[in-house]
Parts: C-alpha cells; sequence; structure tokens
C-alpha cells in the first residue's frame, strides 16, 4: 500500500510525495517522523536539496535519488507489517492492531493466502469479546471457501462507543495487512453481535450478514441491500424473532436463508458454517421459508405468557416457576412445552446475570445475591455465576454462604485460583479453614 501509494505521485510534486509518505509511514509502521529533530538532519538535506535550489539538472538527480530512498523506507515500514509472519491454515488467538495496541482480534488465514490477488473477508462480533470463539467455529469453512477470518477481542455487548472503536481498528488494521476483495466483505455476529452485525451493514459497505441468536432488535429497516443468512436454537429464547425476521425479509423478497439447529442461544455449530459461506458468496441460494407450524405457534405463544408471568411474580413465585420450569426442560421427548420451558430458562439466566452483574457492580450486594441466586436455579451446573453468588454473599458479610457457593463454583470448573486470591470481596474469607480448603482444591 505505501509503494503504490507513492508510485502514484509524480516526481514534480515533490511536496505532495513527502506528505503521502509521511501519512502512509504512519498508517503502516504506527511511528512518524519527527522531521525538525537532530536525528532527522539527513532527511532535511535530501528535502532541502530535492526543492531547487541547485542547477535543474542536479535538481532532477536529487530528486530522483530522495523519492527512491523514501521508496526503499517505505517498503520496508509497509513489509514489517503487511508481511509479519502471521501463519496460515490455522487459528491466532491475538494479532494487535498496529495503530492501537489495545485492540486485538483473533485470525485465520487460508494456508493458499496470497496478496498476489483480493480474497473476500468474515468480520466476527461475540457479545463477550471473545475473537477466537466465531474464528474457530468457521474457520473449517473459510479454508475450504478461501475467506479470510477475523473476530475483535474487544467489540461486546453494552456501549456502542467501544463497539465501534472495535469495528474501526479492526477493518484498519486488516486492511493494511491484507489483500481483501472490498466488494465481498461479510459480518458475523452472535446474539448482540448479530445485531451490531446487521446495523453495520445497513451503514455500510457489507455484501452479507450471518446473524446467530438475535434480529434487529427493533423494525426491520425500510431497506435491507445485503444477503441474510439467519440461524437460532430451536432452543433459543430469541428463535421467534429470529424466525419472524427471516419471514418478513423473504416476504420482501431480500435474499435470505434460515436455518435452525439443536441447540440455545449459541454461536451456529460448524456444520452450518459452510453453508452460511456458501450462501454469502452466492454459490447457494435463497430459499422460500416454509409455512409456521402450529407446533412452532404454541411455543411461541407459551413462551410470551411465561415471560409475562414472569414479570408479575416476586422473588419466590419466579423461584417456584423456574423449579417447574427446570422439570418440564428434563422431560426426555422433545415437544414444544419442553422447547418452550428451556427457552425461558435461558432467559431467566441472561436476564438475572445481567442485572446481577449491574447490581454487583454498584455494591447493591443483597439484591445482587437475589439475582445470582435465581440465575443458578436456572444453570445449576455455571461455574461463573457459582462464582458472581459467593461474591454476592461475601458484600452482605455472609461468610458461610459465600464459601458454600465458592466451593459450588470450584465443583463445577473453576479454575481461576489468581482470581480467587485477588479478588478483595474475599478479604474476610481468607482466615477460614474452607476457605483454604476451596482454594487448594484447585490445581495449580
Amino acid at each position: 500500500m505505501v509503494l503504490r501509494g507513492l508510485s502514484e505521485v509524480l516526481i514534480e510534486n515533490l511536496e505532495a510525495a513527502v506528505s503521502v509518505f509521511r501519512e502512509q509511514c504512519q498508517k503502516a509502521s504506527g511511528w512518524g517522523v519527527d522531521w525538525n529533530s537532530p536525528e532527522r538532519q539527513e532527511w532535511g538535506f535530501w528535502l532541502m536539496s530535492a526543492g531547487g535550489n541547485g542547477a535543474p539538472e542536479e535538481n532532477r538527480m536529487l530528486q530522483m535519488m530522495f523519492v527512491r530512498r523514501c521508496l526503499c523506507v517505505a517498503a520496508l515500514a509497509g513489509i514489517a507489517l503487511a508481511d509479519e509472519e502471521i501463519p496460515k491454515g490455522r487459528v491466532v488467538e491475538r494479532v494487535v492492531c498496529s495503530g492501537n495496541q489495545s485492540q486485538t482480534y483473533a485470525l485465520y488465514l487460508p494456508a493458499a493466502y496470497s496478496r498476489a490477488y483480493t480474497w473476500p473477508i468474515l468480520y466476527c462480533l461475540d457479545p463477550g469479546a471473545r475473537g477466537r470463539t466465531p474464528v474457530e467455529r468457521f474457520h473449517m469453512a473459510a479454508e475450504r471457501a478461501g475467506f479470510i477470518v477475523a473476530g475483535s477481542n474487544n467489540s461486546r455487548n453494552g456501549s456502542v462507543d467501544i463497539a465501534r472503536e472495535a469495528i474501526h481498528w479492526l477493518l484498519a488494521d486488516t486492511h493494511e495487512r491484507f489483500a481483501i476483495d472490498e466488494s465481498r466483505t461479510f459480518v458475523a455476529g452472535f446474539s448482540g453481535g448479530a445485531r451490531l452485525a446487521l446495523a453495520w451493514a445497513g451503514n455500510g459497505r457489507v455484501a452479507g450478514v450471518i446473524a446467530c441468536g438475535a434480529g434487529f432488535g427493533e423494525a426491520i429497516p425500510k431497506d435491507v441491500p445485503f444477503r441474510v443468512y439467519a440461524t437460532a436454537g430451536v432452543e433459543d429464547f430469541n428463535y421467534d424473532e429470529v424466525n419472524a425476521m427471516s419471514r418478513e425479509l423473504s416476504r420482501r423478497g431480500v435474499p435470505q436463508r434460515f436455518a435452525e439447529f439443536a441447540g440455545g442461544h449459541e454461536w451456529l455449530p460448524e456444520t452450518l458454517t459452510g453453508e452460511a459461506l456458501d450462501f454469502l458468496s452466492g454459490r447457494l441460494q435463497q430459499e422460500p421459508m416454509p409455512p409456521e407450524s402450529p407446533q412452532q405457534k404454541e411455543a411461541a405463544q407459551g413462551y410470551l405468557r411465561l415471560q409475562q408471568e414472569l414479570a408479575r411474580e416476586d422473588n419466590g413465585a419466579r423461584r417456584s416457576t423456574v423449579s417447574q420450569l427446570i422439570r418440564d426442560s428434563e422431560r426426555t421427548e422433545d415437544s414444544p412445552n419442553r422447547r418452550v420451558a428451556r427457552r425461558v430458562l435461558l432467559r431467566v439466566f441472561v436476564d438475572a446475570a445481567q442485572q446481577g452483574s449491574a447490581l454487583l457492580d454498584a455494591k447493591q450486594y443483597m439484591r445482587a445475591t437475589q439475582e445470582w441466586e435465581l440465575a443458578v436455579l436456572a444453570r445449576p451446573k455455571n461455574a461463573e455465576a457459582w462464582y458472581a453468588v459467593a461474591e454476592s454473599r461475601a458484600g452482605t458479610h455472609d461468610k458461610r454462604g459465600a464459601l458454600d457457593a465458592l466451593e459450588r463454583a470450584i465443583a463445577n470448573g473453576f479454575d481461576g485460583r489468581d482470581r480467587i486470591e485477588h479478588d478483595p470481596l474475599f478479604d474476610g474469607l481468607r482466615k477460614e479453614a474452607k476457605y483454604a480448603a476451596a482454594v487448594a482444591a484447585i490445581k495449580q
């Protein structure tokens, strides 16, 4: 990119050439040239010499020498970035953006990747800033389809400004490093990341979106000028929303495809990633949505009814309802009732966890305890939720309850020993024998 920018500038327009060189070096390598520093006196000599103080032929020679020197340095800057030794054919967990070291992304480059021609790219947005998760999920299909895959390690649910900055640096760094086909830029997102991906596509040059576990969130825009591959688990609390979005897009004639899978609120399974990329690429055509079945209607109505009941109930009644839902969810045969129970339980867990986290941050420990206890009732094997229960109870000075919850967290796989030892909420527990035993139970 540096060389290409300089090659388009004529020798006679030397001032513009220097400007382009400085700009491209800063973009490519993250460093700028201090033209007034003592260390750059030699640059000053070349700049003055090339400015036209001597005879025409001498000036021309100096100009040529100056530009060649610029090209050499520019080439080095470009090579340092674009040709950095990034492994091909395997998932790289962390690539640091050259312009902002706080921004990173996971990456997959196909084994055959070369800058000799441009490549399609799939950007991935995870609601928890886990860039590696979708990159690993897509990398086998990307290898077959010839896609670059990049997943932000910074974009997450919450602040729009954080997400916007993450997308900015993800775009800037990948375009600086790799040969990307601008007409084949795609975005995949899960949950809040799916909403963000759809919004991004509506405001930018994106050819298609893979929306997992969520839709637009509000009314579907009047114009949807991109392909949409939508997917949801049959036990996902957002299943009805995603399915309804696909039906509306199909009615409008927007290129779309919907796929369901056995599972809950999660990224699409690897078995669907090849189909998704084929659809985005146009190798797989859209298919009309089948009529909504009676079972789908029954499940949608049951989910809405239970959500309304839970919203009206107090904490004790909610716990009773959740206990019944757990029994319904454990039925051996698939049915609308079992699907509804599992969707509602997952919704209860997500809502309780989000509210519990906010209350913990606000140091409202009693209310946080209620929310997190509801979360572990809905998901009794979730280690992180049990850890949050321990923190919440510790905040209320309930030592016994906090230690019991900490033991449950560890029993369910929590292994963050360093995190426990540096958590200030546990300072009042450290002299307890049960605390020492719990920490000792975590393998070094």
